[in-house]
């Protein structure tokens, strides 16, 4: 799945996106626990992964660290 269609599903599907590269390969999943931990191991410690948010479509790089946060709220939420 490619960026531009992943952008097009957050803003009007109204779900945060995940968006990552791995191994070469584009992967993109609706915004959760699980999703969350496969992007990080994907992109392991030094890289990065896109959070695209829901209504304005607007990229967010996510580290390892700001995963392990959203990792741990995402205990209450989903």
């Amino acid at each position: 799945m490619e960026l531009t269609e992943v952008k097009k599903k957050a803003r009007y599907g109204h779900r945060d996106w995940l968006f990552w590269q791995d191994k070469g390969e584009q992967r993109a999943e609706v915004k959760s626990r699980d999703a969350i931990k496969r992007a990080m191991l994907a992109t392991g410690t030094q890289g990065n992964f896109f959070l695209v948010s829901a209504n304005s479509a607007i990229l967010m790089s996510v580290n390892w660290r700001i995963g392990v946060i959203m990792l741990n709220n995402a205990k209450y939420g989903y």
